[in-house]
């Protein structure tokens, strides 16, 4: 699911973004029209409505960036990239502390801002749509994505506070002011969102609408909030049946029908720009860049090796040998998730590069060389991983900055489902039922199928998600979840880090410190235990 917002001069009120936060309590306008002028009429509704989406995007190309390294750094399969671990830290390291967390900074201010968006809309949909039917289908989409950024916040700082309606007066200090909700309160929150969201959108959209939020997203997400539920900390595990109720609503040829959904045949079309809106991305938010709007992505140029497709790529990220060797031969995922060589497109002497040299990851040093002269290909101190490779490989626009790339977030994908679905499935004792699930996922890839089933099925469907779906911002909160971190700790190597220390487990690290810039703007905010 895919949506790309074209008009973008969305109208808000000055007291929109008020926040538990008061450096963030005013948002940058784009209008200083009062709320009676901005939900006049449906048109204007729509703008709104699309200026919660655009939240998660937006002029900020740093904030979805932030809420991919704190959500893929902290694994043993992570590593330094070719220029270091400047981006990655201090989160692969698990050193992060309340006052050096500046991606988990910028992921709470972006989620918050998101929120009040999403808060100004809900109060206001019925001012500007006298049939409710039709006011219902805007409140529910706001509310879908209010609650996508509570999910978000809760797996990665646990209970917070709550704020369900627009603040309009800075007298409402209980609500800029709040206090922490527990994570059940917070999550029970998300649940309710989620619940209004299904029952008031439409099941797909179509023509200039697809990509907005549907009832089937809706469905999809409430069945992935559930499995996390059913896991640490909350331990809900009768909540594995709920998964399975619900999924199975979306999951088989006629739902997926229904709902706009399925696989796609091929691993690399998923991440294609030239397929943008496909039946496989449930969720995902869309970047472009033209000469009006010149905020597209950033994901490319700090993820991609140098010379992939531009000549000035930045890599601070990479994933193992270990992980590269989870993949069989002949799995397509392994060199779509991955880039293991390529051919050079930079300037001549970069890096001791020429264009058209071919530049191989080498296992034993752990470095990308040059194969002609068999150099160290950018920082010959640094032994570092492959290079993430699930996003489009076409080129930026000419003349655009670092950021200029239209590779969009894909945040919840078909294949997440399906796995989710087979892990619940596997936690209820219904491990036939889930083995074609997984067995789907696999032959998509070309991987083997298993015969029979799996002397640990617990084991493969967790190994799946690992191969399908490292990268889409949900590896470390699966880790969280399955009550794995201290395990996934024991087994890093020195040859990870720039430092060459492998960090050690504490409880604390189940969860990120709240920034403590907010701490200290909010004296009604609690850190959590161990910062």
């Amino acid at each position: 699911m895919k949506l790309k917002i074209t008009y973008l001069a969305v109208l808000f009120i000055t007291t929109v973004f008020l926040q538990s936060c008061e450096e963030n309590l005013v948002e940058k306008p784009y209008s200083s029209l009062s709320a009676v002028s901005v939900y006049d009429s449906e048109d204007n509704l729509l703008k709104a409505t699309y200026g919660v989406y655009q939240s998660y995007t937006g002029t900020n190309f740093w904030a979805p960036f932030s809420r991919f390294l704190i959500s893929e750094s902290g694994n043993k399969y992570c590593a330094m990239g070719i220029f270091g671990d400047g981006l990655i830290t201090p989160y692969y390291k698990f050193a992060q502390t309340p006052t050096n967390s500046g991606w988990a900074a910028q992921v709470w201010a972006g989620l918050f801002s998101t929120i009040s968006r999403a808060n100004s809309v809900i109060s206001n949909a019925n001012d500007a749509v006298s049939d409710e039917a039709v006011a219902n289908i805007y409140i529910a989409e706001a509310k879908f994505l209010r609650a996508y950024a509570y999910f978000v916040l809760v797996r990665n700082f646990g209970g917070v506070p709550i704020i369900n309606k627009d603040i309009t007066s800075l007298a409402e200090t209980d609500l800029i002011y709040g206090a922490r909700a527990s994570v059940e309160e917070t999550y029970n929150f998300i649940v309710g969102d989620l619940e209004f969201a299904e029952t008031h959108l439409p099941d797909k959209w179509i023509g200039p609408d697809l990509g907005r939020i549907s009832a089937g997203t809706a469905k999809a997400m409430l069945g992935k909030v559930y499995l996390t539920m059913a896991g640490k900390p909350l331990s809900k595990t009768e909540y594995f049946q709920k998964v399975v109720d619900k999924l199975e609503e979306v999951y088989g040829s006629a739902n997926e029908d229904k709902y706009g959904f399925g696989l796609e045949d091929n691993f690399f079309d998923i991440f294609s720009l030239d397929n943008e809106r496909n039946k496989e991305l449930i969720l995902s938010f869309g970047y472009f860049y033209n000469s009006s709007y010149t905020y597209g992505s950033i994901f490319p140029f700090f993820l991609f090796p140098r010379g992939l497709v531009n000549g000035d790529e930045q890599t601070f990220y990479g994933l193992t040998d270990d992980f590269y060797n989870l993949f069989e031969q002949g799995d397509t995922r392994r060199d779509v998730t991955m880039i293991d060589r390529y051919v050079f497109t930079g300037a001549s002497g970069s890096d001791g590069a020429n264009p058209g040299d071919s530049i191989i990851y080498n296992t034993s040093r752990k470095q990308y060389i040059i194969k002609g002269t068999d150099q160290a290909f950018g920082n010959a101190a640094v032994k570092c991983g492959r290079a993430y490779g699930k996003l489009d490989r076409t080129a930026r626009i000419s003349g655009a900055g670092p950021w200029g790339y239209q590779n969009d977030v894909i945040e919840l994908r078909y294949a997440d489902v399906v796995l989710c679905l087979a892990e619940a499935l596997v936690e209820i004792g219904q491990e036939s039922q889930a083995l074609p699930l997984i067995n789907r996922i696999r032959d998509r890839a070309g991987a083997s199928i298993y015969a029979t089933l799996p002397t640990d099925m617990r084991s493969a469907v967790r190994l799946e998600r690992r191969l399908e779906l490292t990268g889409e911002f949900t590896t470390v909160y699966d880790i969280r979840r399955w009550g794995t971190l201290q395990d996934e700790i024991a087994a890093m190597v020195p040859d990870q880090f720039l430092d060459n220390v492998v960090p050690t487990y504490s409880e604390k690290l189940e969860l990120y410190p709240i920034p403590q810039t907010q701490i200290d703007a909010n004296e009604n905010l609690l850190q959590n235990p161990g910062y």
